[in-house]
């Protein structure tokens, strides 16, 4: 039986005896029947034509607006169908996108969530261009909201209104709202005063009596068992559209495995946050076989009559029915290490096809006989065969890797820096640091994003990174040339009289030097390209990490008149996510959820990392730098 109310768990276990799997549906029967008529669930929200495209977003991607396969910095572009043809030579047709924005960046200044939507490259009008693009490919876009952003610079509205408003001005299809299960009302009337259709999609399981406002829901949190269970929501709510997704784990084919016997859509995500988890080719191949299955069928997993678990043909081998006007799918998982051949499943009709091997099934005394790999999967259509489709699926099948191939982390790799021009003399102005090997502490908090190499738990069976918000220390070995580095961050004077002298002014220009303090504080709101251009002008370059620690650590740093966080260098890029390290910390702290990064003053051996998107973004009104110069070893001090 399943438990009543409350206590049913998002995923619903089922008996691990076949023998009880009749009574369990029957119980799971009477659960629904009973959840509907006490909550008034009549299901009106989902026969809305203005939602009718819903049941198609099956196929989704968490996409970082960072991302450099979507923004080519160079270029000042969105890559809007390099991106989607990458993704569908890989993965199988995208319905739909989530353009992520603001963390891990969002609390390192006062900009707010909404002031990242509005200064991406090209600003709202950008953005807009860029998801009309994804529009004309057929793709479905969802804005992010981070409702735990409370510390950053407040809007004059609230946040409903103001969310509203960007949905409208970018045209989205819906919102993404991150950290919840569901939102207020007063969102849901907003967005449905703007246009009919915009979804709300919780990153958690909907509650039952929230489902008719919330179209779409990801299934992150649950746990699995060897025999598959049933999600809660997708037995309540065949139309709501189910998101399954795993963040950490380097093997994804349990997550389309129990996709496919719920009926269930999938995201990919691969760039989290900065951190790159590739899918392995193996996996990619598997989720391409297993979207062009989906998307053929998608109505049986939406009209049809789902029987959970109706037979376990071998054992390890599980399959569910779905019937529809009168043509049975079967989903079937292979939860086995090893091959499962010859398994007999029980047809009606003379024939069937194999969706994902791509081979059509005489029936032999009522049975048709398949292979399945170790933790393979398929779906069988009787009394169907589409010799086009199941050609394209057959090279798919063929092309399966036998292991999995690496997905990540990938290598990063330093890019510009400054040249490197030595001097016998210590410049006016700067202070000398020996040089020598160095062995020095690191402290960084474990986020999400990494540190200077992506974060990665390929074996986490958590949603969560392990160690998530502590503090890490380790310890690095560096070798270093003398250097002189200015005592104090670059004052909005001495930029000021850098940009009076050479007339410099940025390729891009937006938020340069947006705000300013007195002649003697930290200049800010100036990116990495521009303090490498100034420091360029007097000869020197950023600090190294490395450099700045140094030179803090043997007291030769005083403090600026304000506190801000210090540009150093190189800046790193893994081909997915451009970065820098900050050092120093600042004035300004975002407390109240421990998703902002660190603020407030720093010791020297902390680090943080900063995401670089463009330099609209990238400049910020509490980061500043300094400069070095190169000496030779014998230089004066």
């Amino acid at each position: 039986m399943v438990p009543d109310g409350d206590d049913v768990d998002v995923l619903i276990a089922a008996p691990d005896d076949p023998g009880a799997w009749s009574d369990w549906r029957e119980g799971l029967t009477d659960w629904r029947d009973e959840s509907r008529r006490s909550l008034g669930h009549d299901g009106a929200a989902f026969t809305n034509p203005a939602f009718a495209w819903v049941s198609d977003c099956i196929s989704t991607h968490k996409i970082l607006l960072w991302d450099q396969r979507f923004y080519d910095r160079d270029h000042h572009e969105w890559r809007v169908d390099a991106y989607v043809d990458d993704f569908e030579q890989r993965f199988g047709v995208l319905d739909g996108v989530i353009l992520w924005h603001a963390y891990p960046n969002l609390g390192f200044d006062r900009r707010n969530q909404f002031d990242f939507y509005r200064r991406m490259p090209g600003g709202l009008d950008g953005l807009r261009d860029a998801i009309d693009r994804l529009h004309a490919r057929g793709v479905r876009v969802l804005l992010d909201y981070n409702p735990w952003d409370r510390a950053t610079r407040r809007e004059a509205r609230p946040d409903h209104v103001v969310l509203a408003e960007l949905v409208a001005a970018l045209d989205a299809d819906g919102l993404y709202l991150d950290t919840m299960a569901e939102a207020a009302a007063d969102l849901r009337g907003a967005l449905d005063a703007v246009r009919p259709g915009v979804v709300l999609e919780s990153q958690s399981f909907t509650p039952l009596d929230r489902i008719a406002d919330h179209h779409m829901s990801w299934a992150e949190v649950y746990r699995d068992r060897p025999v598959p269970g049933v999600l809660r929501n997708a037995w309540f709510e065949r139309r709501q559209m189910l998101h399954l997704v795993h963040r950490w784990i380097g093997d994804h084919r349990s997550e389309m495995q129990l996709a496919l016997m719920n009926g269930a859509g999938m995201v990919v995500w691969e760039n989290v946050f900065g951190s790159w988890n590739g899918w392995s080719e193996r996996d990619a191949v598997w989720l391409k076989l297993w979207s062009a299955a989906r998307h053929r069928h998608a109505r049986h997993f939406t009209d049809g009559v789902w029987s959970p678990l109706a037979v376990r043909p071998a054992e390890g081998v599980f399959a569910s029915a779905w019937d529809l006007g009168g043509v049975r799918l079967w989903t079937i998982v292979n939860r086995r290490e090893s091959w499962a051949r010859n398994v007999p499943l029980d047809v009606t009709a003379d024939q069937a096809a194999d969706l994902m091997a791509g081979q059509d099934l005489e029936a032999t005394d009522s049975r048709v006989l398949l292979d399945l790999p170790p933790h393979g999967m398929t779906a069988v259509c009787e009394g169907v065969s589409d010799a086009q489709f199941l050609t394209g699926q057959r090279t798919r099948w063929l092309s399966l890797p036998d292991a999995s191939s690496v997905g990540g982390p990938r290598a990063v790799v330093p890019l510009s820096h400054g040249a490197i021009m030595r001097r016998q003399q210590v410049p006016d102005g700067m202070v000398r640091c020996g040089g020598g090997t160095w062995e020095r502490r690191v402290v960084m908090r474990c986020r999400e994003c990494g540190d200077e190499a992506s974060a990665s738990a390929p074996d986490c069976e958590s949603h969560t990174l392990p160690g998530l918000h502590d503090l890490v220390e380790r310890t690095v070995r560096d070798e270093l040339e003398p250097f002189a580095i200015t005592p104090v961050s670059i004052t909005c004077a001495e930029f000021r009289t850098f940009v009076e002298t050479t007339g410099y002014r940025p390729r891009h220009d937006d938020q340069f030097l947006e705000e300013q303090g007195q002649d003697d504080d930290p200049v800010v709101f100036i990116g990495p390209d521009d303090a490498r251009a100034y420091a360029s002008w007097r000869g020197g370059r950023l600090p190294t990490e490395a450099e700045w620690q140094c030179a803090a650590e043997g007291g030769l740093l005083a403090d600026d008149s304000v506190r801000v966080w210090n540009w150093t260098g190189p800046e790193r890029s893994d081909g997915r996510t451009r970065f820098c390290m900050l050092k120093g910390g600042a004035d300004f702290e975002a407390r109240g959820s421990r998703w902002y990064p660190d603020g407030g003053p720093k010791e020297p051996i902390f680090a943080s990392k900063y995401l670089l998107l463009w330099p609209g973004l990238d400049r910020c009104a509490t980061v500043g730098f300094r400069v070095v110069a190169d000496l030779n070893r014998d230089g004066n001090a």
